[in-house]
């Protein structure tokens, strides 16, 4: 009986100390970090937040932007506002002062850590007070010092454990994919900014490249042309007509990529209301169908001015096809692969079909069938595609596998969709890209997705660069984008996925 009274007391003394410890470590983080450190560029702000995960985020007011990157694994965050500018040495650092850069590096290292400390204090201290309060408050505590023994080793386990976990898996290659997050039209002038030649030239590390970016885009406008290849590609429009304006204003004059399912059915009144709005939101637009469309929509959409791609080439109004397979769009040769399940019926809008395989009679052979029928087209092109474009994410990343193990070593970029999640997965020189949905969801969607889009961008030599993933909330316009350099993504394991949404790259070994 004894033994019980001991183990329950002390259980409740360790679950208490841990209790007050983390209760004090947040609200002396709270009360304790309104700090300005000088740069050389100018004042910052620094914070630390308790998070799920380690990340790293700078945040500039004065333009509404920010960059975002999970450079460690520990649960703590680091957030940094700069506050003021000194405008001559902005300008040195954009121009790529290495003096300026290495001195900035210094300064934001060390405010990082002076912020930690003094977070830590504040933590500290706050966690104490409470933990002498509570001893006092628990009059039958004995003995009267163990409330707070075991809440300062708790302090030190969390504080030191914390510590050296973010010290040690620190990563700096976490800045060649920053996410980069927005007001607005914001998101596309620092993306631009980001591409530029000169802020991607070599004055030092992944993080003074980063601070180098900042300034150019606080002390530069818009970025020149490059002589480099822009696509944009998209998916999963779902009837959203609202989408059509802001995309296309995102869009220009870049040739856009959309890899199937414009309405919820494919009627006529659908295709008819769609094919103009689609057409018009790029100067080029490339696509092939998804599960939810159907011929007539197919159709619609060539009579509008877009090139609808498929398995024996150009998709003509008569509803023929006019060869090659393979075409060229600005020097990139590109194809696409059409839908499984596109409606080809007579009924009035499909509205009878499935829209999906588990509603076959055997999904399971239909699927191994359309994997089949897609790798025989696929290795029987006369031309291999740089590009392709396929809906069905499962069938893309299946094609993309298939190829790998079989030893296939042309550069190829397939565009999917589908699945309405950001993702891009690397297999070897074979990049799958999903922007995420293109129309939030549709109708059914609003308020709970947001528009999703990608942008890839190809060198001089024809070779892909670089994959942005960018995301609009269509009611705040808050815009988030992650910037993907493909030689530096998993460069050793070759087979790995990037997703956005969770913070994460996961990579799977060879």
């Amino acid at each position: 009986m004894v033994f019980w009274r001991q183990t329950l007391k002390w259980t409740a003394v360790v679950l208490l100390a841990v209790g007050l410890v983390v209760a004090g470590t947040l609200i002396g983080w709270r009360v304790g970090q309104d700090h300005l450190y000088e740069t050389a560029v100018g004042q910052v702000s620094v914070e630390a937040e308790p998070s799920f995960h380690g990340e790293i985020e700078a945040f500039i007011p004065v333009a509404g932007w920010g960059i975002r990157a999970d450079a460690f694994d520990a649960p703590l965050k680091l957030r940094a506002e700069l506050r003021s500018i000194n405008r001559q040495d902005l300008l040195r650092a954009s121009d790529g002062d290495s003096d300026v850069l290495a001195q900035t590096q210094d300064d934001l290292r060390r405010a990082a850590w002076l912020a930690v400390i003094r977070a830590a204090a504040w933590g500290a201290g706050a966690a104490l007070i409470l933990l002498l309060v509570a001893s006092l408050v628990w009059r039958g505590l004995r003995p009267r010092w163990s409330l707070m023994a075991t809440g300062v080793s708790a302090m030190l386990l969390l504080y030191g454990g914390s510590a050296l976990r973010a010290q040690s898996t620190f990563d700096t290659t976490a800045f060649e994919s920053p996410t980069y997050f927005a007001q607005g039209d914001e998101i596309g002038r620092i993306l631009d900014l980001a591409t530029e030649a000169r802020v991607q030239s070599e004055y030092g590390d992944d993080f003074t490249t980063i601070v180098q970016s900042i300034s150019s885009a606080l002390a530069v406008g818009r970025a020149p042309e490059t002589g480099g290849t822009e696509f944009y590609a998209g998916s999963d429009l779902h009837a959203n007509a609202l989408v059509i304006d802001p995309v296309a204003e995102l869009v220009g004059d870049s040739p856009l990529l959309l890899a199937g399912d414009f309405g919820q059915r494919g009627g006529e009144a659908e295709s008819r209301l769609l094919a103009p709005k689609v057409a018009a939101l790029g100067s080029e637009v490339v696509a092939v169908s998804g599960n939810h469309d159907s011929d007539g929509l197919m159709r619609k959409l060539v009579t509008a001015g877009v090139t609808v791609l498929g398995q024996k080439g150009r998709l003509r109004e008569d509803g023929g096809w006019r060869p090659p397979p393979v075409v060229d769009l600005s020097g990139i040769s590109l194809a696409g692969f059409s839908d499984p399940l596109q409606y080809g019926g007579s009924g009035p809008s499909g509205t009878d079909r499935p829209v999906t395989a588990e509603g076959l009679d055997d999904p399971e052979a239909a699927i191994e069938g359309w994997r089949r029928d897609l790798l025989d087209w696929f290795t029987s092109l006369p031309v291999p595609p740089a590009v392709l474009m396929v809906h069905q994410d499962g069938l893309a990343q299946w094609l993309a596998q298939s190829l790998h193990d079989i030893g296939y070593l042309q550069p190829l970029t397939i565009v999917t969709g589908h699945d309405h999640e950001q993702h891009v997965d690397r297999y070897g020189e074979i990049f799958v890209v999903d922007g995420g949905t293109l129309g939030a969801g549709g109708i059914f969607g609003a308020g709970e997705e947001s528009v999703g889009i990608s942008r890839l961008r190809f060198n001089e030599r024809k070779r892909l660069e670089s994959i942005d993933l960018i995301s609009v909330e269509p009611v705040s316009g808050a815009a988030r984008a992650t910037r993907i350099v493909v030689d530096t993504m998993c460069p050793v394991e070759r087979r790995c996925r990037i997703e956005p949404d969770q913070g994460s790259m996961e990579i799977d070994g060879e």
